[in-house]
């Protein structure tokens, strides 16, 4: 299970696709409650990217589950040196302006990518949805990333693989022309 952080009123969650029904089952008999449909904020047609299924914690925070082939395809989710623990000690702390931080250490084992892979993650999402009503979505946290995390020790850009880091830097200097064609 892969952690992807979105908004504050969601946790989100990629679950490996042969998976998914079970992590949805195992979610509903631990009491999370099903969406009634009903003016639900978090069930949206032009939703990015589409999800499998929801389910909520309260009226107003939604656990949200994704296949992996919708956002993930590319990445080994088991046999990755770049997948970290959310509680890792390196991971910031909450602080204000820049979300809630590490999770607090717990019995489960939640897995997110390193701030590197996740950049990369996204930069293929932005990519396969160029032109589209998704676009904006992966720019979104793209320029979040650049605002919050580049130039710290968990976002290193030399460490991005060479394609990503040519489009990483266009991004980052600003040269919208050369972001997608970074040849």
């Amino acid at each position: 299970m892969e952690f992807l952080r979105l908004w504050m009123s969601e946790a989100a969650f990629v679950i490996p696709d042969d998976l998914t029904q079970v992590a949805f089952s195992s979610l509903e008999s631990a009491g999370f409650l099903p969406c009634n449909s009903l003016g639900c904020p978090h069930l949206d047609t032009n939703r990015v990217p589409p999800e499998f299924k929801h389910l909520h914690i309260n009226d107003e925070v939604a656990v949200s589950l994704y296949r992996k082939s919708d956002v993930l395809w590319e990445f080994d989710l088991e046999k990755n040196p770049d997948i970290m623990i959310a509680s890792d000690d390196r991971l910031p702390s909450a602080s204000p302006g820049r979300g809630r931080g590490r999770f607090l250490s717990c019995p489960c084992t939640v897995k997110i990518h390193s701030a590197v892979r996740y950049c990369e993650a996204l930069i293929l999402l932005l990519c396969r949805d160029y032109d589209s009503s998704y676009e904006t979505y992966w720019l979104a946290i793209l320029s979040y990333m650049l605002e919050y995390v580049d130039g710290t020790d968990i976002l290193d850009e030399n460490k991005l693989q060479e394609g990503y880091r040519k489009f990483y830097h266009a991004l980052k200097t600003r040269r919208s022309r050369d972001v997608f064609n970074t040849g």
